[in-house]
């Protein structure tokens, strides 16, 4: 088992399979998976429709985390903001936020907790993917 899979496999479904749509990209495996949770939690709050989730620790892939699959972890159903008696604080969390990257030619998606411009997230077919606007 590699330190990707040792450190993150409590967020891996292991009925799902990884795809290229959506990656949250773990720069490595150093990476707190309090801070993995906190991201694939902002990103099923945030996007409704969003249902998988691929994490890559580097630029490896090592599985994928489904809606379903993480509320069972989590133990409870994620809401939107503001739904219900969990209502959060007003105000930005200044802890961390998430990079949403996407290729300009199709629907391939990556999301990192930081920045840096010496390593961009790729498609594997268009090349450099780009932060929209």
């Amino acid at each position: 088992m590699d330190a990707g899979h040792a450190r993150y496999g409590f967020f891996l479904d292991p009925q799902a399979l990884p795809d290229e749509r959506t990656v949250l990209q773990v720069s490595d495996a150093e990476v707190l998976p309090a801070e993995v949770a906190r991201a694939l939690e902002a990103l099923y709050r945030a996007e409704s429709g969003l249902d998988l989730v691929t994490i890559t620790v580097g630029a490896e892939p090592i599985g994928a985390c489904t809606r379903a699959w993480f509320e069972r972890q989590a133990g409870e159903p994620l809401h939107r903001l503001g739904e219900g008696d969990r209502a959060g604080q007003p105000g930005v969390s200044r802890q961390f936020e998430l990079l949403r990257f996407a290729c300009g030619e199709c629907d391939r998606r990556a999301v990192r907790l930081i920045y840096d411009d010496r390593d961009l997230p790729e498609c594997s077919e268009h090349g450099v993917m780009g932060l929209p606007e």
